[in-house]
């Protein structure tokens, strides 16, 4: 005989006293006493998550609950999807649900639906807790998109279960705005609070309503959103503000808003960056801004339209690590040049030494892997690390398609070096049957010293060796014990930078800026002419036989739907432009100041050009014909959306889905349902 498969999913939310979860305990175990062999019983518990206490067994006897689950809220959602997974294959399966139903997160009649589907069948025990004078903040809305100095409503929606008095307390941004006395009537309750807003950007609402005596206080909090819209922002990101001073004239020349920056202004969240309706970056290395931040800046281009446009220079695209980030991936041109394209080679040898921080040899992995990742297939890279013995981990040689050099760097196990003389001479001369660095016949050649400082030191005439052999050497310090100063000492005599590093996560990111030092081979610096090839919006009143003499670029290759209206002598990409989601961006692989461009500065098309690739580039969304709301309630998103015809009628039975997108720049796509005339609404986790 199969047998009942029975999951008891017990709500452990502080909306249930401890008597009553005490009490659903041993209701579970009276009714399990006496079943039948053939069935088994488990239980789950849920709140703010869920858990399994104990799987189906045929003997089920608990005396107190340990699985850990939040108590703040309430996903009866949650339980009902982790009980149908769970199940055995084999037997009929039954859910026994004991709640009080004050579900504040998850869709439970939508779990409930899809559990029937599986044949689960579903039976509720409610838990007899008497509230009274319960207060239930249901949601919070405000319209998503306005204009500076559009007046606007801050709705409130509370739910009284009895005439009572209560405290709106409203949060902007997290600050506190204000509070309101209000006296709630049974049933549903609307309060406008009137607010105008004459800065443009992204701001958050919190509202928190407070009654004493409140017994489900975690029901009292809700959130949403708007985007305030403005003149048009344009934000310059520089390696070099002063130096792109003309490039930000030029844009305010075309009444354009522009604030440029170094780097240290470049915008930290998703929501700053939806501030600009363009982000420029001029010169800007990979390893400047962080693979977080450039996630961030792909998903503010393709999700929400902002306009990207990359202005070249020494640390910018190839010559910048460029190569496999997400920038990359945005632009319109590759890193990966043509086999055709003859380049000279750098060449780098890590030396890498085991970690004692936690999960550092994990850490020393993904920076290696970050510089195999940035290096072209031209390029040379080996690895010398100490086991127990000073070896290569794979011999300096081209990077090729990296799928060897990559597997072997997910297996690296580094050891604790002894002493630096013999890795960084092997890294230097080789051994009998590999060449080192001194051999190579790259243009640009460097080593990494990883470590925590311990190791002897290198000797005076081997850094002399490296030095003469026009080798330079960088130091990363990561927790030393023993103190900076042969590190720094390395690094003086090899002629490179020293880093002293306090938080792993920086890693990578210094990797990648010291694997730039070998990427210069990608820059082609001699006078060239700039050759139009086809028309484009962008050169609108421009001619080919105008364009000034530039004095240098950075070798790309455009990718296969980018329009390429300007090349270089030699057919390379100059400017390039494509769609890229909802947003636009435009490469262009020369600069805009004094270094490459200095005939441009004076050129009477200057301002022209930049303010036309910026106008091109620029926020295309328009969501005229959609008035959205987003709110947040107990983990629960709720997308509302009214669509209207430009007659201002109701446009009903639209298929309508919505990309919704998180702070960390992760996607979600979710179906909106009508709820109502020209009403659609959707929900999503946000937790």
């Amino acid at each position: 005989l199969e047998g009942m498969n029975v999951f008891f999913l017990l709500d452990r939310s502080d909306s249930i006293p401890e008597e009553q979860q005490e009490a659903a305990l041993q209701a579970v175990n009276d009714l399990t006493r006496d079943k039948e062999d053939v069935d088994r019983a488990g239980v789950i518990v849920f709140g703010d998550g869920a858990g399994i206490e104990m799987n189906p067994n045929q003997r089920l006897e608990l005396e107190k609950i340990h699985a850990v689950v939040g108590a703040g809220r309430t996903d009866i959602a949650g339980a009902i999807r982790l009980g149908t997974a769970a199940f055995p294959e084999m037997g009929q399966k039954r859910l026994v649900l004991l709640t009080d139903g004050n579900e504040n997160v998850g869709d439970a009649l939508g779990a409930v639906t899809a559990a029937k589907a599986l044949e689960v069948s579903i039976d509720v025990l409610p838990m007899g807790v008497i509230r009274k004078g319960d207060v239930a903040l249901q949601k919070v809305t405000v319209p998503s998109k306005l204009r500076t100095g559009q007046p606007f409503d801050v709705n409130v929606f509370v739910n009284a279960d009895a005439e009572q008095d209560a405290t709106l307390r409203l949060y902007q941004n997290d600050r506190f705005l204000g509070e309101q006395q209000v006296r709630l009537s049974p049933g549903k309750n609307l309060y406008g609070i009137p607010l105008k807003l004459d800065e443009p950007g992204f701001y958050g609402y919190d509202v928190q309503v407070e009654v004493p005596g409140d017994l489900v206080p975690q029901n009292n909090r809700a959130s949403s959103f708007a985007t305030v819209r403005g003149e048009t922002q344009i934000l310059i990101v520089s390696s070099d503000p002063a130096a792109d001073a003309p490039l930000a004239a030029a844009l305010q020349s075309a009444e354009l808003k522009v604030s440029l920056t170094g780097i240290e202004g470049f915008p930290t969240t998703l929501a700053e960056m939806q501030s600009y309706d363009a982000i420029f970056l001029s010169n800007i290395a990979a390893g400047d801004l962080g693979t977080d931040l450039m996630r961030l800046l792909e998903s503010a281009v393709r999700d929400f339209g902002v306009g990207l446009v990359c202005v070249g220079g020494d640390q910018a695209y190839a010559a910048g690590g460029y190569r496999g980030t997400p920038l990359e991936t945005t632009l319109p041109v590759d890193m990966e040049l043509s086999s055709k394209k003859v380049l000279p080679s750098g060449a780098v040898v890590l030396v890498m030494h085991g970690m004692e921080f936690n999960n550092g040899n994990q850490v020393a992995r993904e920076c290696a892997l970050g510089v195999l990742d940035a290096l072209g297939p031209q390029d040379e890279m080996g690895v010398v690390l100490w086991d127990g013995n000073d070896r290569w981990l794979f011999p300096l040689s081209e990077v090729g398609d990296k799928k060897e050099k990559g597997r072997a760097i997910a297996g690296m196990n580094q050891g604790d070096l002894p002493n630096f003389q013999n890795v960084m001479s092997m890294a230097y001369a080789g051994d009998t049957q590999n060449p080192g660095l001194k051999d190579s016949k790259a243009n640009l050649r460097h080593m990494i010293v990883f470590s925590d400082g311990d190791p002897g030191p290198p000797s005076d005439a081997l850094m002399n060796n490296i030095v003469d052999a026009r080798i330079t050497v960088s130091t990363v310090l990561i927790s030393g014990h023993a103190g900076p100063d042969t590190m720094i000492k390395i690094a003086d005599q090899g002629r490179g930078r020293f880093y002293d590093v306090t938080d792993p996560s920086q890693l990578p990111q210094i990797f990648l800026k010291e694997a730039m030092v070998i990427l210069k081979s990608a820059i082609f610096e001699e006078p060239f002419q700039p050759v139009m090839t086809a028309p484009s919006e962008v050169l609108r009143g421009i001619s080919g036989a105008e364009l000034p003499v530039l004095q240098g670029y950075v070798c790309t290759t455009p990718k296969p739907r980018a329009e390429v209206p300007l090349v270089s002598d030699k057919g390379d990409p100059l400017l390039a432009h494509w769609q890229y989601g909802l947003g636009r961006a435009v490469a262009f692989t020369s600069d805009a100041r004094a270094r490459w461009a200095l005939a441009w500065l004076g050129w009477p098309k200057y301002r022209q050009f930049w303010s036309q690739v910026a106008r091109w580039a620029l926020r295309r969304v328009d969501l005229a014909d959609f008035n959205t709301e987003v709110s947040v309630e107990g983990g629960e998103g709720i997308l509302s959306v009214e669509a209207l015809d430009p007659d201002q009628n109701y446009r009903n039975f639209l298929d309508l889905q919505a990309v919704v997108v998180n702070p960390d720049g992760e996607k979600q796509t979710v179906r909106l349902e009508q709820t109502g005339p020209g009403r659609y609404e959707a929900r999503f986790d946000t937790r």
